[in-house]
């Protein structure tokens, strides 16, 4: 499925979002960031990967850290801001964040 259901019957049908909005929005999210390097990769996968089953939402992404920065931290502020940007702007709570840290920059 490529999209994630909000309201089945509104009368003349259902409201959707479809899963390229969730990735738009993380995809702008990291980029904001500090201490996250996000280069989108176009050659090969996307860095970031949303993934609709059952109608849960699930995003994952591969990002780099800035050298010296606290990993976990970090890691930890861009799961947290992924979740609250997707909720304040589908009002859709994700089932799972991840963030997998791909290496470092100096």
């Amino acid at each position: 499925m490529d999209y994630v259901v909000l309201q089945k019957d509104v009368g003349n049908g259902m409201i959707a979002i479809n899963k390229s909005v969730f990735q738009a929005i993380a995809e702008i999210t990291m980029k904001d960031i500090e201490n996250v390097i996000y280069t989108p990769n176009s050659f090969s996968k996307k860095n970031i990967s949303v993934k609709v089953e059952d109608n849960q939402l699930r995003i994952e992404a591969d990002v780099r850290v800035r050298y010296g920065a606290n990993v976990s931290e970090t890691c930890g502020l861009a799961q947290s801001k992924i979740y609250e940007n997707i909720v304040f702007m589908t009002g859709y709570k994700p089932s799972d964040v991840k963030i997998n840290v791909t290496g470092f920059e100096i």
